[in-house]
């Protein structure tokens, strides 16, 4: 009796063990809840900013004290893209939960990457690299159509001016 016993509980203690675990590790302030619609464009006002020869705007928010990071990395941020009109054309919110999204630089609009990774500049006849962000960054981004989806392609955002706003937290490897 005693064997049949344990045969069949064998596993629900176990697993019973790792419910209890999950359960008080995973609240539910792990991931805190954010609805889509009401994620509005952040306030730039006195913040400090520059803008680029190729009309590409980086306003510095905040900056971060991490690994500075490269045009050939894929990076671990929060984001939300709109048009100068304001409408959300894309955002790493769009799920609801405020988990950050994996995008590989060289894969984005060349504003996108240029906005993190830095953009080169000539100085003193010497080409130099500026801006680059490090983790821990977060920046808006006013990229402009040249530097986006151009006038000529078939993009829906063709010719659109796109403001993205970036919490950089991580570089997560090399492509």
């Amino acid at each position: 009796m005693i064997q049949r016993f344990f045969r069949k509980t064998w596993l629900i203690i176990p697993l019973g063990m790792m419910l209890a675990f999950i359960s008080t590790s995973c609240d539910e302030n792990s991931f805190s809840t954010i609805r889509y619609d009401d994620i509005g464009p952040f306030d730039t006002t006195g913040v400090d900013r520059v803008t680029a020869p190729n009309g590409l705007v980086i306003y510095f928010r905040q900056e971060g004290s991490g690994e500075v990071v490269t045009e050939n990395q894929a990076v671990n941020i929060r984001y939300t893209g709109r048009t100068t009109d304001g409408e959300i054309f894309d955002s790493s919110y769009r799920n609801e939960v405020d988990m950050p999204t994996v995008l590989t630089l060289r894969n984005m609009v060349p504003g996108f990457m240029q906005g993190l990774a830095g953009y080169n500049e000539v100085i003193d006849g010497q080409n130099v690299r500026m801006h680059a962000a490090r983790e821990g960054s977060k920046r808006t981004l006013v990229i402009p159509p040249s530097l986006a989806y151009g006038t000529s392609s078939t993009h829906q955002l063709r010719s659109d001016t796109l403001v993205f706003d970036i919490d950089f937290i991580s570089i997560t490897g090399t492509d």
